[in-house]
């Protein structure tokens, strides 16, 4: 599976395994991670503290989500999609070691957009549970 995000760009440029040409490529843009599990993890490090995009990336790196191959340019198309939508908003912070970056931070909307992806991904776990236990009912 895919780390790539619904922005309608894939993060890996066309480097998808191909099932129909028998080719099996790695991406390397989130391993095994679930392609949707990227803009909520983003979200809830936002709701933790206001952070810039490599230093984001570097968090998803630490807690497994991006694998060392995940372009910064995957973080950013997510950041702006956030902006666009109203969930974050950016400013230009300067903390005098090199160019001022955009630190961004959830607004109100955004935040109830991680309390929605909270509650999916609740109603998730509930499912994998039931997988994982052999669809048993309980």
């Amino acid at each position: 599976m895919c780390g790539r995000s619904d922005l309608g760009h894939g993060c890996c440029e066309g480097n998808h395994a191909d099932s129909a040409a028998g080719n099996r490529r790695s991406c390397g843009c989130g391993g095994n991670i679930p392609h949707h599990f990227i803009l909520p993890a983003i979200l809830l490090l936002l709701d933790q503290e206001p952070s810039h995009g490599y230093s984001l990336l570097r968090k998803l790196s630490d807690l497994g989500i991006a694998e060392s191959g995940m372009s910064p340019a995957t973080v950013y198309r997510i950041l702006s999609r956030l902006e666009g939508e109203g969930l974050a908003v950016h400013e230009h912070a300067d903390d005098g070691q090199g160019p001022t970056r955009k630190v961004y931070s959830l607004t109100d909307e955004g935040r109830e957009a991680l309390a929605e992806w909270r509650s999916h991904i609740e109603r998730t776990r509930k499912l994998l549970d039931w997988f994982t236990a052999g669809g048993s009912r309980g």
